[in-house]
């Protein structure tokens, strides 16, 4: 790997690992709106929902997402 490459990845994942991603602003915002208690729901759902789709591919359900179009926009839609 070139050097300029290398530098440019590790340039990157730092930016990447220092943002915060959807979720933490998520929470972070519905909070500052709505006050501690909503924010602190949100980010308890997302944790909830993160659980949940550890689950599914740990059941070996996310293969079969991964190569049914009809099941993932399924889930898509109604998730």
């Amino acid at each position: 790997m070139l050097l300029e490459t290398w530098l440019a990845f590790f340039a990157a994942c730092w930016v990447i690992s220092l943002s915060p991603g959807a979720g933490a602003i998520a929470s972070m915002s519905c909070g500052l709106r709505y006050g501690f208690w909503r924010g602190y729901w949100n980010a308890l759902g997302l944790q909830v929902a993160l659980v949940l789709q550890i689950a599914i591919v740990a059941a070996g359900l996310g293969a079969v997402l991964a190569t049914s179009a009809l099941a993932f926009s399924l889930i898509k839609w109604f998730g």
